[in-house]
């Protein structure tokens, strides 16, 4: 299976407040701009809440479908291919749901909110994008919905960023970042972080430890070798036609990526990963999770899907 680098298909989850409609304003800019058509769905859970982000929660499927009916007249009202689906059967695995219904509906893009508030239910829509990402390798876009807002906020992205970090595997992210560039109308930034000594994690640790300046001597040059790398890719980008930046900073790759996020106030933060937990790679899903909780900004999550990612992504 590849990752597709088009969107003609959306899967938006649901559950019936506010708060999780954040996502549709992103579906509809993206149904505009590819034409694509925007599946609503909603999954009946096994001992559900009554109540949800202080909503009452969809519980039967005539509830379910009296909303989605009702948010889909909305949409198509706006010249929107709309249609919904309600999961009838209760489940206990909802993300498992989710991801069988994107694959049932060959989606290319699958739409969760979370609501950033940090309890338990933020914690587990986190959770369930993950495992979406992790069960169907559909890419996936999280967006955080302000708790005290009633409207969703509007689309209208100006940049789209696409994190880095020097590997072969988080390039999986610029094939479908371009595609969203192009039909947006947007430009694209590569972001690098390459740590300070102060921030340096991992293998690199001891060495900043007991060595610090050859360490900091050797940070450096690792930032100049990121510019030459982003700045390669960047050319190639915008050979493409797609303009095309590129950045490099330095720090803690969380803190600095959504610091230039808010900067640059960028629409749209692109990551690669692999959807499985442990991965020691700043790409993995729980630094994913991190970022999300620190940005405003919309984060896709794109599986990188070997071998041939590679080769998709000047095509």
């Amino acid at each position: 299976m590849t990752v597709p680098v088009t969107v003609q298909r959306l899967v938006v989850s649901l559950d019936g407040s506010r708060l999780a409609e954040a996502v549709l304003p992103i579906a509809a800019r993206l149904a505009e701009a590819f034409g694509a058509t925007i599946a609503l769905l909603h999954v009946i859970e096994q001992d559900a809440p009554f109540r949800v982000h202080g909503e009452p929660h969809l519980a039967t499927r005539l509830d379910a479908e009296t909303y989605l009916a009702e948010l889909a007249r909305q949409l198509a009202a706006t010249g929107c291919l709309v249609e919904y689906h309600v999961h009838e059967v209760p489940v206990g695995n909802v993300a498992q749901s989710i991801a069988a219904h994107a694959e049932e509906q060959r989606s290319d893009l699958v739409l969760l909110s979370t609501h950033g508030a940090g309890g338990i239910r933020d914690v587990l829509w986190g959770s369930i994008a993950q495992q979406v990402l992790q069960l169907s390798q559909r890419s996936t876009l999280l967006v955080r919905a302000r708790a005290n807002t009633q409207a969703a906020p509007v689309f209208t992205p100006r940049t789209i960023m696409v994190s880095l970090d020097g590997t072969a595997a988080a390039e999986a992210a610029l094939p479908l970042a371009r595609t969203l560039a192009r039909a947006l109308d947007v430009h694209l930034r590569l972001v690098m972080v390459v740590p300070t000594l102060e921030t340096v994690e991992g293998r690199q640790f001891p060495q900043a430890t007991f060595l610090p300046s050859a360490t900091r001597v050797l940070l450096d040059a690792q930032g100049e070798q990121a510019m030459a790398y982003l700045e390669h890719l960047a050319a190639s980008m915008r050979s493409t036609g797609v303009p095309t930046f590129a950045e490099v900073r330095r720090g803690g790759p969380v803190a600095e990526l959504a610091s230039d996020a808010a900067e640059h106030a960028d629409g749209l933060v692109v990551v690669a990963t692999h959807g499985r937990a442990g991965l020691q790679a700043i790409w993995s899903p729980s630094v994913a999770a991190r970022l999300l909780k620190r940005t405003q900004a919309p984060v896709l999550l794109v599986p990188i899907v070997e071998p041939d990612y590679r080769s998709a992504i000047l095509s």
